[in-house]
């Protein structure tokens, strides 16, 4: 009975048949001619029955023979349609990109055209985007990225930089009339702050400016929310004071929805980050980290 480890021999056979004879196909084949007879030999031996007469002048096939070499044929065949499709996975993205990133409208909206870009130009690719706060795993839920602002715990994971932006100060109109406008954080100190609860809100908050002046002043909480997208829509709402990431607000700011608020001044410098599950890149993660590196300048995040 034939099984999958005697896959080797069929192409030998094969070889043998066209040749003619176990001379013609050793030369093809770069093969001694002991070691094409004593494949061939084996082959039979695995199906039970002879597939060569043997002469002094040439080879023929038994009329099972014929038959062997028409599936072996097609065996060989499937082989190399398999070895097409991976050399096509390895050289033009495919499949799906499967990636995870925050319920952030920047993000998602830094996402849209690259997906739109690449769906484009390669229609064998589908995209899977996962939008939540919740930190996956990579590898038991299949995702190719996981997009990261802020630092990242230590794992197994591959970690690439992509960029870093300032998070800062922001209120709306009617928050920044109702306490007064202020240069500096120090005039915030009795103001209403909202805050994202999953990071770990203490009472404290520290400052620095562009100058490198460092400031730190205590926060009166009056509200917390557990994604930065709620954050957000609170402090559109006009709940108090804040500090997001400079590109999730940067709409808000140009429309004259929300202010920037001591314009010098930052909270801290936040990196975004690309979680990856293995350093075996497929073409698709490939295409979307170079799309997403030339993305991330025109929102204001420098070089990692």
């Amino acid at each position: 009975m034939i099984e999958p480890r005697d896959l080797p021999l069929l192409p030998v056979f094969v070889a043998v048949a066209h040749a003619g004879s176990f001379t013609g196909a050793a030369r093809q084949l770069r093969l001694a001619k002991s070691v094409v007879s004593e494949h061939v030999r084996t082959l039979e031996e695995r199906v039970g029955v002879r597939l060569i007469e043997r002469s002094t002048r040439r080879l023929h096939l038994t009329q099972i023979g014929a038959l062997v070499l028409d599936a072996a044929n097609e065996v060989l065949a499937s082989v190399r349609a398999l070895e097409q499709v991976v050399e096509g996975h390895k050289a033009a993205p495919t499949g799906t990109l499967r990636v995870t990133l925050p319920l952030d409208p920047g993000l998602s909206a830094l996402i849209a055209p690259i997906v739109v870009t690449l769906t484009s130009l390669y229609p064998s690719l589908k995209v899977d985007l996962l939008l939540d706060d919740d930190i996956h795993d990579l590898v038991e839920e299949g995702l190719d990225v996981a997009l990261r602002l802020g630092a990242v715990a230590e794992s197994s994971y591959v970690v690439r930089r992509l960029g870093t932006e300032p998070e800062i100060i922001v209120a709306n109109d009617a928050a920044v009339t109702a306490h007064g406008d202020v240069d500096e954080p120090k005039g915030l100190r009795n103001a209403p702050w909202v805050a994202h609860a999953g990071l770990h809100v203490r009472s404290t908050l520290a400052f620095r400016s562009e100058r490198g002046d460092k400031q730190q002043i205590s926060v009166d909480v009056r509200a917390t929310a557990n994604t930065a997208l709620a954050v957000r829509n609170l402090l559109l709402a006009g709940a108090g004071f804040g500090v997001l990431p400079l590109h999730m607000v940067r709409d808000d700011l140009h429309g004259g929805r929300l202010r920037r608020v001591c314009p010098e001044w930052f909270h801290r410098r936040l990196t975004l980050h690309a979680l990856l599950p293995t350093r075996q890149t497929p073409p698709r993660v490939r295409a979307f980290l170079t799309g997403l590196g030339a993305a991330v300048k025109p929102l204001g995040f420098n070089p990692a």
